[in-house]
């Protein structure tokens, strides 16, 4: 496990990945922060859901909520980067190259996510501080206070929703990689992710009112968001660990006893 987690940090670690990475980062910073505080308004005028208001954007934690609210805005996008990911490995026929090298199929797995699990989180304590820095700036243009975000009670705030993001972006990089590995083609792969974590479960949403109990990535949404009137942080957070631990199971499964051919 630790040299497939080795080399897939010497992959990560590349000059092109790390540019794109930054370039990224700095886009979803600025973007994000811009977009959440423009969204935001009076809490009296708060529509229905979970929606910023310049109220609890004034709060200490407001700077890091910014990046919280924006990165719900992300889950489609990151969930196929990840599906994308997994399944390039079987296209290209680099999997089996990695497994002359590392026969036992579920370490190499299971180090090749706990890396890109570790430059994730390096990347959105990144991407929080960035966000923070943008959202001070605009903040007074959109009636935001920012007073209390550089408080102890802010720091406390800040780990905290870098804590849930992470757990975020963790249910996405298991189930990403679990379909994957599954379908291994990547148009395939891309064409499902695409369908199921984009239009298909907010249509099934809009005509079925339990579906944002029931489908993982409303769930990772509710949760990022801080919870919904439809289902609170603790329950979407319980219902997607469940959902990550089989999918983690099956994907380790068929990855160990399948064929790789390619």
């Amino acid at each position: 496990m630790i040299a497939s987690y080795r080399a897939e940090l010497v992959k990560l670690g590349r000059r092109r990945v790390l540019l794109a990475t930054a370039l990224i980062t700095v886009l979803f910073a600025v973007g994000g922060a811009a977009v959440v505080l423009s969204a935001a308004g009076p809490a009296a005028e708060a529509g229905p859901g979970r929606t910023p208001t310049v109220e609890a954007l004034s709060a200490a934690g407001g700077g890091t909520a910014t990046f919280r609210f924006a990165a719900a805005f992300a889950g489609t996008f990151l969930f196929v980067v990840f599906v994308g990911m997994t399944a390039a490995e079987f296209s290209r026929g680099t999997i089996r190259t990695s497994l002359l090298r590392q026969p036992r199929r579920v370490r190499l797995l299971a180090g090749r996510l706990a890396a890109i699990l570790t430059f994730a989180a390096v990347t959105l304590a990144a991407a929080e501080a960035l966000t923070w820095v943008a959202a001070r700036a605009l903040a007074p243009g959109n009636a935001v206070a920012v007073d209390a975000w550089a408080s102890t009670s802010g720091l406390t705030a800040a780990l905290a929703d870098l804590g849930a993001v992470l757990l975020w972006v963790t249910g996405y990089a298991v189930l990403g990689t679990t379909l994957g590995v599954l379908l291994r083609s990547v148009p395939v792969a891309l064409a499902v992710g695409i369908a199921w974590a984009g239009p298909f479960e907010h249509l099934v949403q809009d005509a079925w009112e339990p579906a944002s109990r029931v489908f993982p990535g409303l769930l990772l949404e509710a949760f990022v968001a801080g919870g919904t009137p439809d289902v609170t942080a603790t329950r979407a957070l319980v219902t997607v660990a469940l959902y990550t631990a089989v999918a983690a199971l099956v994907g380790a499964t068929v990855f160990a006893r399948r064929d790789i051919t390619t």
